[in-house]
């Protein structure tokens, strides 16, 4: 198996940044960070660090997540603290008693320092003035004021039971800036979609703003899927002529669970990848499954622009399921440097097999077991000790920035088959 490609380009966001005069009132309206205080967090969580929730710079989702909880019921009265953009104030205010219970999605609202002054807060003992002043703020965000609405929840560990595991790739959006597409999925009865799945779009837009989202090397396409609908392309694009990329001169098309942590995307950007990170096991996984068209691009280069002569290029489509806790006892989340190497690897799910295609050709279906390097332990498994991730990238070797510009790789309608 080969690394997952990440494209290093993703570092250079870190290049373009705007800028506040310090005179000005911030217009920032973000959560940085939110955690959760509790006497006994062990009683609660899988792992003591996700008392922390995960909120990367490059966050983008409504939805903040708190996950790893071992039961639904205890989650009635708790109060989450946040830490929030500088001179910003949050609705409701900090220390607020919420009932997060069943999987309730509790909204919470961002008010920028620019805008504050236009939204006193209201008189928290009169529900009417509540209830208009809840219905003010969304018209702010709608309006496009200063003002952000987050649902923040507590997800159970158990919300990936089911016999059969499902990533039809329905839901998609453009980013809050409108440059590129992010998938995510919707679980029963929660509100908000969960924002599971992670690509390196972010990368490629500095050096190649020239391009339209739906050109960008992971884009939906909307209709034609395996049941008729929607379905994602992933495709090897260059990264332009900008002295920027030129140790990086392709993109790979990439789509995996998990997270891609831009603050360690300047100098281990293998490393920013977060592999399965939030996707705990609940069963035992028998097979993984799934539909997907490739093409290759017509010229195999090297990280030096070289043509191989008569090589092709190939994709990358794998599951990998690890444990989440070292020997130790700390937390572990897999990334594109150790995905191939880490001693907590207990199983692999991976399509090598591979059929070249046109889109004329029809879908192809693969079915493939999962190899085991280590017995599961059914504790562990109890205990929520697993992690897996799901990836695909148009160019295996694209963490080398090798591969072929245009190589398409389709996929749809993937399934974990528990046993």
């Amino acid at each position: 198996m080969k690394k997952f490609i990440l494209p290093a380009i993703a570092a250079m966001t870190f290049l373009v940044s705007s800028c506040i005069k310090d005179e000005l009132p911030n217009a920032e309206c973000d959560i940085r960070k939110a955690t959760i205080h509790l006497p006994r967090p062990q009683d609660y969580f899988v792992n003591l660090a996700d008392t922390t929730a995960s909120i990367l710079p490059s966050f983008t989702s409504d939805v903040i997540s708190f996950t790893g909880i071992k039961s639904t019921g205890r989650y009635n009265g708790l109060t989450p603290t946040f830490t929030i953009s500088e001179g910003a104030v949050m609705f409701p205010q900090q220390g607020t008693l919420r009932d997060f219970s069943d999987g309730k999605q509790q909204p919470y609202y961002v008010i920028a320092e620019d805008t504050k002054a236009k939204y006193p807060y209201p008189d928290m003992n009169n529900a009417q003035a509540v209830a208009e002043y809840e219905a003010a703020l969304d018209n702010a965000v709608k309006n496009g004021e200063h003002v952000r609405k987050y649902f923040v929840q507590f997800v159970p560990s158990d919300i990936e039971m089911a016999d059969i595991i499902e990533y039809n790739f329905d839901r998609f959006f453009l980013e809050k800036g409108g440059k590129y597409f992010e998938w995510c999925d919707l679980y029963e009865g929660r509100e908000r979609a969960i924002q599971n799945w992670a690509t390196a779009n972010s990368g490629i837009s500095i050096p190649r703003g020239d391009l339209k989202p739906q050109d960008y090397p992971t884009s939906p396409i909307t209709t034609g899927g395996v049941d008729g609908g929607p379905y994602v392309k992933l495709t090897t694009t260059s990264t332009g002529d900008s002295p920027l990329t030129a140790s990086m001169p392709l993109a790979a098309g990439n789509l995996f669970l998990g997270e891609f942590d831009i603050r360690k995307g300047l100098t281990e950007t293998l490393a920013a990848t977060r592999f399965g990170a939030n996707s705990l096991l609940g069963r035992k996984p028998l097979m993984f499954t799934g539909y997907y068209q490739y093409t290759p691009g017509p010229d195999y280069t090297n990280v030096k622009k070289e043509v191989i002569a008569g090589k092709i290029d190939a994709p990358a489509i794998y599951c990998v399921i690890y444990l989440n806790k070292d020997k130790d006892g700390n937390t572990v989340i897999l990334n594109g440097s150790d995905v191939e190497s880490n001693p907590n690897r207990v199983a692999l799910a991976e399509v090598t097999d591979w059929i070249y295609t046109t889109q004329q050709s029809g879908w192809i279906a693969f079915e493939k077991e999962f190899t085991w390097f280590q017995n599961l332990d059914e504790d562990i498994l109890k205990a929520h000790g697993y992690n897996f991730a799901i990836v695909c990238s148009s160019s295996k070797d694209g963490a080398t920035f090798s591969g072929a510009v245009g190589s398409t790789l389709l996929v749809d309608n993937f399934r974990i088959i528990n046993k």
